[in-house]
Formats: structure tokens, C-alpha cells, sequence
């Protein structure tokens, strides 16, 4: 008589951070989302040689951890409704994360949505760090972990996002064709938004239409420009930002990502 294999995973979503019921992500691993753009900037910090992301909620004290390391070490980045801050080295275009420059160095960072959503997820057992670059190998972390798992949706300044929904309809999409169960309302609709627009995200590049090949789009940039946080970034004139984010199971990107504590930062799964 074989045994039993393991109990298929139980998957629910929250849509922003106020919407988690206290004490849901006990025992849980959480997959935060903030597609535009914080997210999407650490996965392409980590991938192109920072050691490290430090998440900080406030500019004062991404300014103080900052100022902890020896010269040379830190780069601070953030922004502040879409802006880059004043005195920091970076804003939060994840194209400015080159290798010259992230190699070696310790990203320490606060954004409007994403960094906060990351801090009011530490209830879970396990924190991982997801965007649509790196969406297979956070996919296949996560269902390997076999503990609950809840996808934090970052949302633009308090309210729901259209592009981390997408995001989060993508993962509970996945888990539930590998046979999860969708546990709160929030995970079925996510899933069944992203059913809708799957087959044109899924895409091999001769499948492109001519103009999205000469403009280096993907088919997934149509889509995140049209919520509230793509057409803020689109007013501020950083397209390309929304770019990097589309680039679905990057290449260069497709790495898993995980929070680790004390102290708290952000590293590459090893």
C-alpha cells in the first residue's frame, strides 16, 4: 500500500497589507508583490550583484542604516510618490541597477508601497520576494516549501493595484493547477483575471506583433500600463520602468529571492 503524498498547498491572496486578518500568515510563507516597482527593483539589485536588500519603512531609517555601513558599501534607493528622494543614490527604475554598480554592495531601501508591504508580512514563517521577472523560480520555492502560502499584494498607495493583482492571479493561477486549493474570494478572482489574459502574456518572441518587436515590448506592457500605478509611472515618464517589470521569467532575473532576519534583509536563495 503507498503512502499518501503531500497535501496539495492552500493558497490565499491579499490584496493590500491592511486587508491581512490578524495572525493569518502565522506558520505561512508570504510571496509579497509590488509589480511597479519595488519588487521588481530588488529582484533586478539581487541579480546583478547586490549581497543584499535592507526593506525600510521610513526614509530616516534608510538614511541611518545606511550611514552604519563603512564608505562605499550602501547604495540607498526609494522614492516617494513615484519620485526619487533627495539625496539617495537611486530611485526605483529597476533598469539603474547595473552589475558596475550593485556588485558587492548592500541595497538599503523604502518606497511608498512595496518595502512597507514587505514589513507588515513578517507574522509569515518565510518571506520571498516576487515579480514577473522571476515569477518561475519564486513559483517553484514556494510550492516546494509545502507550508501555506499567501501572496501580498503591495496596491498604490493604499489601494488595490491592477498590475499586482495580475501578478497574484499568475501565482494562484499556478499553484492551483498544481492541484492548491484557493482559499479566500481574493485568490479565486485573481485567478480567474488572469485566465483571462494568460494566452497573451505566454508568448514566445516570434509571437510578437511587429510593432511590439520593434519597440521592445512584451504583450504583458499593455496590460500594466493601464491600472493606477502604471499610469502614474507612464505620467512620469519612466515606460521603460514598466519595461523591466513586464519581462516575464527573465533570463537574467530568474532567481528566488527570500527574506532572512537578523538582521533583516533581502537575499538570493542559495
Amino acid at each position: 500500500m503507498s503512502e499518501a503524498g503531500p497535501e496539495p498547498p492552500l493558497v490565499y491572496v491579499h490584496l493590500l497589507p491592511d486587508l491581512i486578518p490578524p495572525g493569518a500568515l502565522s506558520g505561512g510563507v508570504a510571496v509579497v508583490v509590488d509589480v511597479l516597482r519595488a519588487t521588481t527593483m530588488m529582484v533586478h539589485a539581487l541579480s546583478a550583484g547586490c549581497v543584499a536588500v535592507i526593506p525600510c519603512g521610513e526614509i530616516d531609517e534608510a538614511r541611518r542604516i545606511a550611514a552604519g555601513f563603512p564608505p562605499g558599501e550602501a547604495l540607498l534607493a526609494g522614492e516617494r510618490e513615484g519620485l526619487p528622494i533627495d539625496g539617495f543614490d537611486l530611485g526605483n527604475s529597476p533598469g539603474s541597477c547595473t552589475p558596475e554598480l550593485c556588485r558587492g554592495k548592500t541595497l538599503v531601501m523604502t518606497t511608498t508601497n512595496g518595502t512597507r508591504a514587505i514589513l507588515a508580512s513578517l507574522d509569515a514563517e518565510r518571506v520571498v520576494i516576487g515579480a514577473f521577472p522571476n515569477f518561475a523560480a519564486t513559483a517553484q520555492l514556494v510550492h516546494a516549501d509545502r507550508r501555506r502560502i499567501h501572496i501580498v499584494c503591495s496596491g498604490t498607495d493604499r489601494f488595490i493595484s491592477y498590475e499586482d493583482s495580475l501578478l497574484a492571479g499568475a501565482f494562484a493561477r499556478h499553484f492551483k493547477d498544481m492541484g492548491g486549493t484557493l482559499m479566500n474570494d481574493e485568490a479565486e478572482i485573481v485567478s480567474g483575471l488572469w485566465a483571462k489574459i494568460d494566452e497573451a502574456i505566454w508568448y514566445r518572441d516570434g509571437d510578437r506583433a511587429p510593432g511590439e518587436r520593434e519597440a521592445g515590448a512584451t504583450p504583458l506592457v499593455r496590460y500594466l500600463v493601464r491600472g493606477r500605478g502604471g499610469r502614474r509611472v507612464t505620467e512620469l515618464g519612466l515606460v521603460r520602468d514598466i519595461e523591466a517589470a513586464a519581462r516575464l521569467n527573465s533570463k537574467e532575473h530568474n532567481h528566488a529571492f527570500e527574506l532572512r532576519r537578523d538582521p533583516l534583509r533581502i537575499v538570493p536563495v542559495r
